[in-house]
């Protein structure tokens, strides 16, 4: 025999949880892309930073609440090797961007320093002749000259200097 729900609890859920969750989904999401825009930093990130914790709490809530059915869920392959990648990637992704605080090393500043380098300059930084980084971005469609800088390249490509500067990077293998 099940346990029932009483009409507050399933009213609860329905009326009041489910609002909520989406209203903070939907703010946390465009917070998140205001913050990462640098649009109105300082303005929503205390809001973003709470309304996310909001949203946290109620998924975690969400899980506690349907824990068996999310352990059958995770008996799947397809479902065990999704929640592994999304796992795997959001480590990595928090490790190259984040900052460790206290003199640590920040990517985001070592893409940004070389963003507004001259390709001349950036590119023996990636491992590269200015040649050969030119003949990369070539190979990308991508027009340069040694005396641009990265984020100049970028903007002409309808990309920035980090993503040049990756793809730079990624060229010095081939």
């Amino acid at each position: 025999m099940g346990i029932s729900k009483t009409p507050i609890s399933r009213t609860m859920t329905r009326d009041v949880v489910t609002p909520v969750t989406i209203v903070t989904f939907a703010v946390s999401t465009v917070t998140g892309i205001m913050l990462l825009a640098h649009w109105n930093a300082g303005l929503v990130r205390f809001s973003h930073e709470w309304l996310s914790m909001v949203f946290s709490a109620i998924a975690l809530w969400h899980l506690v609440k349907n824990g068996r059915a999310f352990l059958g869920y995770l008996k799947r392959h397809a479902a065990q090797a999704a929640f592994a990648t999304a796992l795997i990637v959001s480590v990595v992704f928090t490790g190259m961007t984040g900052t460790t605080g206290g003199g640590g090393a920040n990517p985001g500043a070592v893409f940004g320093a070389l963003s507004g380098a001259r390709l001349e300059a950036a590119a023996p930084a990636l491992g590269l002749s200015p040649a050969r980084a030119v003949e990369v971005l070539k190979a990308a469609n991508i027009d340069a000259a040694p005396g641009e800088t990265l984020t100049v390249i970028g903007e002409r490509a309808g990309r920035n200097g980090a993503a040049i500067a990756s793809m730079l990077a990624a060229g010095r293998t081939r």
